[in-house]
């Protein structure tokens, strides 16, 4: 460490309007209050400190890390807050490292993720800041993984065997993000550590002893459109400066977005920076994972287990293959005798197994555990019944939805088991116990963020539960029940899984029917005046209930839709009017009779499952189409209108919105290369010579020979120092992502008009 970035590195710790004072080779500054000083020295280039006292010189990034930041110290607290993982077991995954690692698109196969991940984090390049996204559907083991990694790290690094330690954040699906409150309350709420502030944590993460984890995008690059998330990283990364790592758990990749648009939001703010970027995407659980982890749990006869599950419900059923299930799974086979039971109610139940799997888990728990012993019932009586219980988690998962909180302290807790003790005609002995026993229940466990404060056991359950939450406000289908789910869907943007659960218990219920539901959602939404959370919330539920009914005649007015809401859909007579829609995929999409009139698309991502009858288009704006089978993306408004014309899309009167013929468009082979390479910039902030000649394939001599020079001369592309051997060139985007999107739109497939409109 030389002596500026020593300077800069300390006045991270120091208190707010102190200086680091110089006294020839003496120092003093101010840290918590405490007076620091000691003297400087160099020994081979690099700058030591020393204290006095006989403590001896230390070199500076070391002395920073003991004196400080107290590592150890954090090392420990990690060791002993992170939560344990009980039987944990490690996923298969596949891994795409960063492409200064492997140029290739191919990922590598792994079974072990936790093992990958460690070494992924331990080989980053010291020339560019790199970001590892740990990626799986909802209870594959992300949390898991994670945890489980800091934990072996903390031990690790107390022992001398690691020089890095891995920070689980939780986000919690926050929807206004600032890093540095949520760091700095996760260090010193969640792991008692008050001696970093975030510019200190910062300067830790550069150095490379910190990698925090953030955990919790799922809600944020998936579900919102607001892109608030993305330009949350830029700003992350901007701090970095081009060195560290960080790690982010989230369902979905942000280079596997095909919208350039969402992905402009992020890359126009650190273009400028070198940044690579990974993926190790975690599989579900096969038969070896889930019989390492009966045996972890002393279960009799694991195989036999097994083969009876797969027999009544297939290997690659969820009840298998996900971890959180595994786990209940085997909690239900040690009562041996309800299992068959169990398998074939879930058999039968089809998509909406999960709540069938719940109502076994809570039944065990009214009957076996939550016994009355007021005495006013017969003696051994269920203290609830199974319906009442999941009416009370749901209220919990309803409190926690509204307190934008993962969890709820004792007295928020007390309150919603009073509520529902008084709106149930509880007596006084009763509502006792339910209030003593509600803090043990089976699917509820102690929180680490908070003291005497429980969360669910996990998020799926939660999600499960808030759906089922929201359906029951909805089933009066007053004025007041409407009020009541406005208050609710108005607090941010309801995640798929709760969105799920809400639909099948409408779908399941036989007090209301799924188009009158939807009638009330879209009643819902057009209460609130402006697109909000409401409006995404009630669009997208409304579609879900529509989906698959032939009695609809239900038309949508100035509603604003989420990402991929008509992915998965089957409508019928339905009318969008003034509506928006953000990217949506369209796989696997059936409309019939349709129509749309002034409505906007910020994208269309058409797929061969695509099936447009009697659609109608009036005077909308689509702003792009992706061709997903062909990775082609399409801005070009008349290339649009043909593309769609093609599709099915019938336009107004016959005819179509804007002038074009019927021609396609021949895009030129340097268009498309500019296109892919492009996207390639998405993996890395910068791309050296030898990965365009892969990328491009066999014409990359020719492209580089003449493309790539005209490219510069426009500024386009940027040629920078190569900080490694050899002496191949490195490229970096000279101009927005934004402006390249743009000249692509307009050239109409020419290489000499992308040229002029850059």
């Amino acid at each position: 460490m030389q002596i500026n970035e020593f300077k800069s590195t300390v006045m991270t710790f120091a208190d707010p309007s102190t200086d680091l004072l110089f006294d020839k080779s003496h120092f003093t500054f101010s840290v918590n209050g405490d007076l620091i000083s000691g003297t400087l020295s160099t020994q081979s280039g690099d700058v030591y400190v020393d204290e006095g006292a006989g403590s001896g010189a230390q070199t500076a990034s070391q002395w920073i890390l003991t004196r400080l930041a107290h590592t150890r110290l954090l090392a420990a607290r990690m060791r002993d807050s992170v939560p344990t993982t009980a039987h944990f077991i490690s996923p298969a995954a596949s891994l795409l490292p960063t492409l200064s690692r492997v140029p290739q698109d191919a990922p590598t196969h792994t079974n072990d993720a936790l093992q990958t991940a460690t070494e992924t984090i331990t080989a980053r390049s010291p020339l560019e800041t790199t970001v590892l996204y740990i990626t799986s559907d909802a209870g594959e083991g992300k949390t898991s993984v994670i945890n489980e990694m800091a934990r072996q790290q903390a031990l690790a690094y107390i022992e001398n065997r690691s020089d890095w330690l891995l920070v689980p954040i939780p986000l919690g699906g926050r929807h206004f993000l600032r890093f540095d409150d949520i760091t700095v309350g996760a260090l010193q709420n969640r792991y008692r550590f008050p001696f970093l502030y975030y510019d200190a944590f910062i300067a830790l993460t550069r150095m490379g002893v910190i990698v925090p984890a953030f955990d919790g995008f799922e809600e944020m690059f998936v579900e919102s459109s607001s892109g608030e998330a993305l330009s949350a990283m830029g700003i992350l990364l901007a701090a970095l400066d081009s060195r560290g790592t960080i790690v982010v758990a989230a369902r979905k990749a942000y280079f596997e977005f095909e919208n350039l648009r969402t992905k402009a939001v992020l890359f126009d703010n650190i273009r400028e920076l070198s940044v690579g970027f990974a993926k190790l995407e975690l599989h579900r659980w096969g038969s070896a994972q889930f019989l390492s982890y009966c045996r972890k749990r002393n279960l009799s006869d694991p195989e036999v287990l097994y083969h009876r599950v797969c027999d009544r419900i297939g290997a690659s059923h969820a009840l298998l293959t996900r971890a959180v299930l595994v786990k209940r799974l085997a909690d239900v086979a040690m009562d041996s005798p309800s299992l068959d039971a169990l398998l074939e109610k879930i058999q039968v139940s089809g998509p909406d197994f999960f709540s069938v799997f719940v109502r076994s888990i809570v039944e065990r728990e009214a009957q076996e555990k939550w016994i009355d012993r007021s005495g006013k019932d017969e003696i051994g009586a269920p203290l609830l019944s199974v319906d009442e219980h999941i009416e009370l988690l749901a209220q919990v998962a309803v409190s926690m939805w509204e307190s934008r909180l993962d969890y709820l302290k004792r007295d928020s807790l007390e309150f919603v088991s009073d509520y529902f003790c008084e709106s149930t005609g509880k007596s006084s002995h009763q509502a006792q116990q339910i209030r003593e026993r509600l803090r043990g229940h089976a699917l509820l466990v102690s929180s680490p963020n908070a003291q005497e404060s429980v969360e669910f056991d996990h998020d799926e359950f939660r999600l499960f539960f808030l759906g089922e939450g929201i359906a029951r406000q909805l089933m009066a289908m007053n004025d007041r029940a409407k009020a009541q789910v406005l208050s609710i869907l108005r607090r941010g943007v309801l995640p798929s899984q709760a969105q799920q659960s809400l639909v099948r218990a409408v779908t399941r219920s036989k007090r209301i029917d799924a188009v009158e539901a939807a009638k009330v959602f879209i009643e819902v939404g057009a209460i609130e005046t402006q697109s909000s959370h409401t409006h995404e919330n009630c669009s997208e539920l409304a579609l879900m209930l529509l989906s698959g009914s032939r009695e609809s005649g239900l038309q949508f007015k100035n509603m604003s839709f989420g990402v991929n809401a008509l992915r998965d859909r089957d409508l019928f007579d339905v009318e969008f009017l003034d509506c928006y829609f953000a990217a949506t995929s369209l796989e696997h999409v059936t409309l019939r009779n349709c129509k749309f009139v002034g409505t906007r698309f910020a994208q269309l991502g058409f797929a061969s499952s695509t099936a447009f009858e009697n659609v109608r288009f009036d005077g909308c704006e689509v702003d792009a189409i992706a061709l997903v089978e062909q990775q082609h993306e399409i801005w070009d408004p008349p290339e649009i209108q043909r593309v769609l014309a093609e599709r099915g899309v019938v336009f107004k009167d016959g005819g179509r919105d804007h002038d074009s013929t019927d021609e396609a468009i021949e895009v030129e082979e340097a268009v498309r290369n500019v296109e892919k390479l492009t996207r390639y910039f998405m993996r890395s902030t910068h791309i050296s010579e030898s990965v365009i000649l892969l990328k491009v394939g066999p014409h990359g001599k020719q492209f580089v020979d003449t493309v790539v020079p005209r490219l510069q001369r426009r500024g386009i592309l940027e040629e920078i120092p190569n900080l490694g051997s050899g002496t191949q060139r490195r490229f970096r985007l000279g101009v927005p992502l934004q402006v390249v999107r743009t000249a692509l739109s307009q050239c109409q497939g020419s290489f000499e008009r992308f040229l002029e409109h850059v």
